[in-house]
């Protein structure tokens, strides 16, 4: 019996039972498992896809996401962390359909990984990964423990020390055993891919010796030339008429080449989850209440006592010990100026309003200060900043409102608008000078002017703390109720009903003082809104129907109906009629210039060179463009390729006719062009033609399975799984 086989055999990670999955399936599933049920269908062969007519069954895919999501436990188990399962189904599903279809590939290209060459690469040449836990501090790799456990993976039970205890070995027996299983699994798709890999590079690597030279030729060739441009922007576009039937004839003729996909087009409106009137005066009553029952007591003993009930009865939380500089910014005031015990509130801040009790303070190690500045900034002149700052001191000394200076002189506009108020603050969070100043002025101080990198600073030193703070609060946010929730869901379900009977979109949209909007037209493989589901659905159903209202995450409930569909085929007239007429102008514009280059190459061919040109008439747009490369771009004009083609295949020194390029019309005369030898050309073809195959192998695997990809026939049931995905 082969290892692997053994390790399956023995491991009971391979012998989930349906009972098992099901169970896990209800309880840590976001998928719809009730719509399967009520489908008619089996848990145990509910299809998630078929790609190219392999079936993807639901359950494999879920078993995927949850031994996805063990191995992200297992590597932080002392953490509890959040883990994003739709965002982790996303990632599964695309390396599903990857896998799938390299496999189907290499099943056609005749490519097997077998296991004997999975186990010899195990045995013979482990990875690095597998190595590393068997390798000792000097770096040697223990090759006989590693062979006895990598076929034999029970040995680790015996090998654990005794003060391990028997459930703990057992777990990392299986997760050893579980890993060993990936651990083929990746190897075997690694093999898979590159063999795939390799056969698709020599099928792209075959390079003519004839197109090396050429590419050679055309890289290393440059010209300069003499030219009379007519430019098509010289024609405004309101001298060109172009009209509707114009437009269809050159549609109908050219309309295979701009081909369309199946699309789709929604109406829609969100009804926003969000508090209602009354769930806000619910909450502010809870608040008034609180209030009120605080403000009879005057005794900070029973203030606590009514605090404790409300703590209880709102679900508040406990705070950490924390530096004054560390507490919230709207919340430190309050409860670095009261005395342990003590109960304030209400406090309205952008969170929420806030009931606070301090429950204790320490001395802490860190020292903080809280200050507020003024800065003036340097200018262009270092010494007239300086004696404003002296000045703005003086009047802050002797006794003008420094909060009311700083909102009117203070170039941090950050701070000024609280009036230059910086909170609290510790050691190395400001620069050093200002930091120094501040932590050696006596608290209520006023000093300064203290230079640093961004100018002169004012500073009031109004508090030194070294305490640490612990705190409890209640905090009250308009929270929804389930009330409103059944209402927006009600509505939801009224608006549908009505689309349903024929009413018009915007007046139900009215009556709810709701906003329409519509989609573009969008293709089945693009998540609409941000939702495949949604996408989903559009394309199951047909023009005028209603989707059932569904909540899109982050967004609302929506209703939308499909108003619009293209079949595909070809794209529509409609869509590219101002793409057609932009090309029938310039069409048309060409066909002028066309007249006009004639009438002026007939006056000047005779010249010789188009050098004196200039001479013979001075409007004539004549340029001279240097080391001009057949790469399709002409330097301060743009690109146009029959130009810089051309002007490679036209004889030196001599005016050409008139030459039709894609910007306007040219009249030229080349009158330098460099461009290989043949000694040059035949010692450099061989390497341009390596070259060439290495960006070829770079580029031709990712490009070929892009079109494997998109020729797939790929049937994706994931809308009947979730609602999210």
């Amino acid at each position: 019996m082969g290892t692997f086989e053994r390790i399956r055999k023995i491991s009971p990670y391979a012998l989930v039972t349906f009972a098992v999955i099901f169970v896990a399936f209800m309880v840590a599933s976001d998928a719809d498992i009730s719509t399967i049920l009520r489908q008619g269908q089996d848990i145990r062969t509910a299809e998630l896809a078929r790609i190219n007519g392999n079936k993807i069954l639901y359950k494999d895919f879920e078993e995927k996401v949850r031994e996805r999501v063990e191995q992200q436990r297992n590597q932080n188990p002392e953490q509890s962390i959040d883990i994003d399962e739709q965002q982790l189904r996303r990632t599964l599903w695309t390396e599903t359909l990857e896998e799938t279809l390299l496999q189907q590939e290499a099943e056609k290209m005749g490519i097997i990984v077998t296991d004997d060459e999975i186990l010899d690469i195990l045995l013979d040449n482990p990875p690095d990964y597998l190595k590393k836990p068997f390798t000792d501090s000097a770096g040697n790799f223990q090759r006989q423990t590693y062979l006895e456990i990598i076929t034999n993976p029970d040995i680790i039970y015996r090998r654990l020390p005794n003060t391990v205890p028997q459930e703990e070995k057992r777990r990392i027996v299986e997760q050893f055993k579980k890993d060993l299983l990936n651990i083929e699994k990746y190897l075997r798709k690694e093999k898979l891919e590159n063999g795939v890999r390799t056969l698709v590079a020599i099928a792209s690597s075959f390079v003519s010796p004839t197109y090396a030279a050429e590419k050679y030729i055309i890289d290393n060739s440059v010209a300069d030339a003499r030219v009379i441009f007519f430019d098509t922007k010289e024609i405004p576009d309101e001298h060109v008429n172009v009209t509707d039937k114009e437009i269809k004839e050159y549609y109908e003729k050219n309309k295979q080449f701009f081909p369309d996909k199946p699309r789709r087009k929604l109406k829609y409106v969100l009804l926003k989850i969000v508090p209602s009137k009354q769930d806000t005066l619910a909450t502010q009553k809870n608040i008034n209440k609180f209030y009120e029952e605080l403000e009879k007591l005057t005794d900070i003993g029973e203030r606590s006592k009514l605090f404790q009930r409300k703590f209880t009865e709102h679900n508040g939380e406990v705070s950490e010990f924390k530096l004054a500089k560390d507490l919230p910014a709207q919340l430190a005031p309050y409860i670095t100026s009261i005395p342990v015990g003590q109960v304030v509130g209400p406090i309205q801040t952008s969170e929420g309003v806030f009931f606070i009790r301090l429950e204790e303070t320490r001395k802490g190690e860190n020292e903080v200060v809280k200050a507020s500045h003024i800065l003036i900034e340097f200018g262009n002149n270092k010494d007239s900043a300086l004696n404003v700052a002296k000045d703005i001191l003086k009047k802050a000394k002797s006794g003008e409102d420094f909060t009311s200076l700083a909102r009117k002189f203070s170039a941090d506009k950050g701070s000024a608008i609280n009036g230059g108020d910086l909170g609290y603050f510790g050691k190395g969070m400001m620069v050093k000078p200002f930091e120094d100043a501040c932590f050696s002025a006596k608290v209520g101080s006023i000093v300064g002017p203290i230079e640093t990198q961004f100018g002169y600073h004012i500073i009031w030193v109004q508090d030194k703390k070294s305490d640490e703070y612990k705190y409890s609060y209640v905090k009250f946010t308009p929270q929804i109720s389930r009330n409103t929730e059944r209402i927006i869901n009600r509505n939801a379900k009224i608006i549908k009903e009505k689309l349903e009977q024929g009413l018009d979109f915007d007046t139900i949209a009215k009556e709810f003082d709701l906003q329409v909007r519509t989609t573009d037209f969008f293709e089945r493989t693009r998540a609409v809104l941000g939702s495949n589901y949604l996408t989903a659905l559009a394309f199951e159903g047909k023009v005028g129907d209603v989707i059932e209202p569904f909540e899109l995450k982050n967004q609302g409930i929506i209703v939308a109906q499909i108003v619009d569909e293209r079949k595909g085929g070809f794209t529509p007239l409609e869509d590219l009629k101002e793409r057609i007429t932009f090309t029938l102008k310039k069409i048309k514009k060409l066909d002028i210039l066309e007249k006009k280059a004639q009438e002026i190459y007939d006056k000047i061919k005779s010249f010789g060179t188009l050098a004196n040109v200039k001479q013979f008439d001075s409007t004539i747009n004549y340029q001279e463009w240097y080391d001009i490369k057949n790469n399709g771009f002409i330097p301060g004009v743009g690109q146009d390729w029959a130009f810089t083609a051309k002007i490679f295949l036209l004889p030196l020194n001599q005016i050409s006719q008139p030459f039709r390029g894609e910007r306007g019309y040219y009249i030229i005369e080349v009158f330098r062009r460099v461009t290989p030898d043949e000694t040059s050309i035949k010692n450099e073809t061989r390497k341009i033609k390596q070259n060439i195959i290495s960006n070829w192998r770079q580029s031709a695997y990712l490009m070929w399975f892009n079109k494997v990809k998109e020729n797939a026939n790929i049937k994706d049931y994931r809308s009947k799984f979730y609602r999210d995905y």
